[in-house]
C-alpha cells in the first residue's frame, strides 16, 4: 500500500521489472487532433464555404432560391410548394433545381482546380 501511495511516479519508469514491457508513457495516447490537422480542416472548411458562396452568385434569383430551399435548408421545401410560389409546375421546379445543381457543381469543381493549380511565374 505504501508503494502505491508513494507520491509522484515517472512516466519514463519501466512498467514491469524486466523492462521489456516498455515505459508508462508508451501507453498514453492523445486522441485529440494535432494543431496541423485542426488548421488544415479549418482551412478546408473555409475553402468549401467560399467555393459554395461563389457558386451561388452564378445562379439567377429563382435558381438560387430553389437551390437553397431544396438543397441547403434543414427541412427541404417540396416541389409542390415551390411550384405554387413561382407559378410553375412541379416538373419545372425539378428541372430548375437540376440545372442549378449542375451550375453549382461545375463552379465548385472549377474553384477547386484553380486552388490546386499554382500561379504562373511571370518572367520579365
Amino acid at each position: 500500500m505504501n508503494q502505491r501511495l508513494g507520491g509522484d511516479a515517472s512516466l519514463n519508469a519501466a512498467i514491469g521489472d524486466d523492462g521489456a514491457s516498455g515505459e508508462w508513457q508508451d501507453r498514453l495516447v492523445d486522441e485529440s487532433p494535432d494543431q496541423e490537422t485542426t488548421l488544415a480542416a479549418s482551412e478546408e472548411f473555409d475553402n468549401r464555404c467560399k467555393a459554395l458562396s461563389d457558386a451561388l452568385t452564378e445562379l439567377n434569383e429563382r435558381e438560387r432560391r430553389i437551390f437553397e430551399k431544396r438543397r441547403l435548408a434543414d427541412e427541404p421545401v417540396t416541389f409542390a410548394e415551390l411550384a405554387e410560389e413561382f407559378g410553375v409546375t412541379r416538373e419545372r421546379v425539378r428541372q430548375i433545381e437540376v440545372r442549378a445543381f449542375e451550375k453549382v457543381q461545375n463552379s465548385v469543381q472549377h474553384h477547386i482546380v484553380m486552388m490546386q493549380t499554382p500561379p504562373l511565374q511571370q518572367t520579365g
